[in-house]
């Protein structure tokens, strides 16, 4: 199957690009960074991917956090519109932290998008934030 991964966050002037950088790294730790400049004289930086290889990181980070529900809401809604495309708080994901948001207003210094191209999105999504297998209530078993 066919799985595509872009990844991609603006600098803001006021920001630093390596932090920048290594934000994009604390989820997407392996492809180069590409380096681009928007029209309005921004700079742009890029990790593109093949393969659930090149996912296998943020889904750690989202199972380690225990969102797999959220995430799995929020991937679920997202299906309406393919490609597959969520966003990702930049500074939380500076601390190795996911943080889903919206595009605009959300994250002061714009978001990191993420765009997946998939023959089975629901798949993508499946794999991302599988639901927790014999969740139990908070609090222990019910009697």
């Amino acid at each position: 199957m066919s799985l595509k991964v872009r990844v991609e966050a603006a600098v803001k002037p006021t920001e630093d690009t390596a932090k920048v950088e290594r934000a994009l790294r604390k989820f997407f730790p392996t492809g180069q960074i590409e380096k681009s400049e928007r029209p309005n004289g921004s700079l742009s930086l890029r990790i593109q991917g093949n393969g659930y290889d090149s996912l296998s990181t943020l889904r750690s980070l989202i199972k380690q956090e225990r969102i797999r529900s959220a995430a799995r809401a929020i991937l679920l809604r997202k299906l309406r519109e393919l490609p597959l495309r969520f966003y990702l708080n930049k500074q939380a994901a500076f601390m190795g932290h996911v943080s889903f948001c919206e595009p605009i207003g959300e994250s002061a210094h714009g978001p990191i998008t993420v765009e997946i191209d998939s023959e089975d999105p629901q798949a993508v999504v499946d794999y991302l934030a599988t639901p927790a297998p014999n969740a139990e209530p908070r609090g222990g078993r019910r009697r």
